[in-house]
């Protein structure tokens, strides 16, 4: 044991000599980097030397920055362990190879190890069982755990748990539970479980939630989707937006410009009393009504009937120009005692549904940010395929009758009125 011992201090030291070396030997420090960059600026904006900041070296003298930046190329190293290769030291490479984890400057082609890889600009593959740091990338980073960038990648960047980018990806982005990265211009990031990005341009999907800032294309997501600003589409369990010019499918649908309210309506002909749930965007929201005779509100629930559809909302000279489709069900008459609370698929009930469709056309007019007065008609539908569904008590006046690619159908229409909030 005490042998191992001193065999794995020996290696550290060695290795800590080694890099030590190195750095002494061929790798500029940061400050020298720093300072090497910042010669450069001001050099191109001022190659005759005037106009320099007083702590900038002129042109003339800036050779030795130059120099102490450079460092030599090699085709292949061979990494034993970090800090010692064939050849030693440190190097641009094109080819490099470890047992365990390889350090270079600079990669044009491949570099692959058992643990990590750590390098500055990588052209090519990055591949690594655990981890891999770089820079910046263009091609294909690809790791078991995760990888970590400090500017920009461009190409696919892949891991078992987790990405982090500093800059913009463009490209893919995929890791098994998440994603973060400052700007994702790439068809596709995707995560088993999260990914955040300040900007996105192209698709995030996560098997739990979607965080952006703006984001142009879509995010898809198992519970939550939340974004500044969304063109394109959100799809989740519960989806905000700041802004939406698009789409959001969902249960809980959320947007600064959205549609969100709960109305009542009535219907003087029939004598029947609606409350609707409107959620969604402009585009298309969902809507869900629950409706009865205005006696029955208070008395039994005999004659309900419950509703739920798709619509899509226009504005035109000052007014919101509502326009959904619904299936529509009387629930009043269902055998509920008979629901079995341990097998809820055995109740009688689901065979007795006998839907129809009805579509609303309906006008608001805004009297405060969430207040409006709205009216319109609602249009109840037998097609004579599925034979008479529509309540008797719906049916009041004369039906219009009509034909449509061959089916006949026949139009109950009433006239309504009432409030949003």
């Amino acid at each position: 044991m005490k042998a191992i011992r001193s065999a794995i201090v020996a290696a550290a030291l060695l290795c800590r000599a080694a890099i030590v070396f190195a750095q002494d030997s061929s790798e500029p420090s940061v400050q020298s980097v720093l300072d090497a960059a910042r010669a450069k600026y001001w050099q191109d904006k001022a190659p005759d030397g005037s106009d320099l900041p007083s702590d900038v070296a002129p042109p003339e003298a800036s050779d030795g920055a130059r120099a102490r930046n450079q460092v030599p190329y090699t085709p292949i190293i061979i990494s034993f362990v970090p800090g010692i290769s064939f050849p030693f030291g440190y190097y641009d490479a094109s080819i490099v190879g470890g047992a365990i984890g390889n350090l270079v400057r600079d990669v044009s082609g491949v570099a692959g190890a058992g643990v990590f890889t750590i390098s500055r600009d990588l052209r090519g593959v990055q591949g690594a069982g655990i981890f891999n740091i770089a820079r910046e990338v263009e091609g294909v980073q690809d790791a078991g755990v995760f990888n970590l960038v400090d500017r920009d990648v461009t190409g696919l960047q892949g891991a078992g748990v987790f990405n982090i980018v500093r800059g913009k990806v463009t490209g893919i982005q995929a890791a098994g539970l998440f994603n973060i990265s400052g700007k994702l211009l790439a068809p596709v990031q995707a995560a088993g479980l999260f990914n955040i990005a300040d900007e996105v341009r192209g698709f995030q999907a996560a098997g739990t939630f979607n965080i952006a800032g703006n984001v142009a294309g879509g995010q898809a997501a198992g519970v939550f989707n939340k974004a500044d600003r969304v063109a394109g589409l959100q799809v989740g369990l519960v989806n905000v937006a700041g802004h939406i010019d698009g789409v959001q499918i969902g249960l809980v649908n959320i947007a600064g410009n959205g549609v969100g309210s709960l109305g009542l309506t009535y219907e003087p002909a029939s004598d029947f009393a609606y409350l609707h749930w409107q959620t969604g965007t402009p585009a298309l929201y969902t809507v869900a009504g629950i409706g009865a005779p205005s006696g029955d509100w208070l008395r039994d629930y005999t004659g309900f009937v419950a509703s739920f559809g798709l619509g899509s909302r226009a504005h035109c000279f000052g007014l919101n120009v509502d326009l959904d489709v619904s299936a529509e069900e009387a629930i009043g008459s269902l055998p509920y005692s008979s629901i079995d609370k341990s097998d809820w698929s055995a109740w009688e009930g689901w065979s007795m549904m006998r839907p129809y469709p009805s579509a609303r056309l309906m006008l608001g007019l805004p009297l405060a940010r969430h207040f409006q007065v709205v009216g319109g008609v609602k249009a109840d539908i037998d097609a004579d395929s599925l034979g008479n569904r529509v309540p008797e008590s719906l049916k009041r006046g004369s039906g219009w009758r009509g034909a449509l690619f061959g089916e006949g159908f026949t139009v109950w229409p009433e006239w309504f009125f009432g409030v949003k909030i």
